[in-house]
């Protein structure tokens, strides 16, 4: 039911040094298949949600091939920016967060499927 598109995933991960994590990655099956994921400290804007994604191995998907439209980059660099804020804003309330797959297309993204899961302790 969801528009055709590109598969990709968001996630937080919590790194015992770190912190929260946020990943960018294929989405859907292909996020365990292909191990094509980049990293970035949260919080962080559109630009660096941007070179993030461009470092992805499905970034010439995301571009366009075989007659494809490229993905709205800019809806897709603001949903990433805007799940890294989120991450940095309840980090330590999440023992993780995954959005996948979102799926990104010529018009915009859509999530399909999210998981959230405070960390212990938090009432949730």
């Amino acid at each position: 039911m969801a528009p055709k598109g590109t598969e990709v995933a968001f996630g937080l991960v919590r790194d015992p040094q770190f912190g929260a994590i946020v990943m960018a990655s294929a989405g859907g099956e292909l996020v365990e298949v292909l191990r094509d994921v980049a990293f970035a400290l949260p919080p962080f804007g559109p630009a660096t949600a941007r070179r993030l994604l461009g470092e992805l191995g499905i970034a010439k998907v995301l571009a366009g091939v075989r007659g494809r439209p490229p993905v709205n980059w800019n809806a897709l660099a603001d949903a990433l920016a805007r799940f890294a804020v989120l991450a940095a804003l309840l980090g330590d309330g999440l023992a993780e967060a995954d959005v996948n797959p979102l799926i990104a297309g010529p018009h915009g993204v859509i999530a399909v499927d999210a998981l959230i899961r405070p960390a212990s302790g938090t009432g949730g």
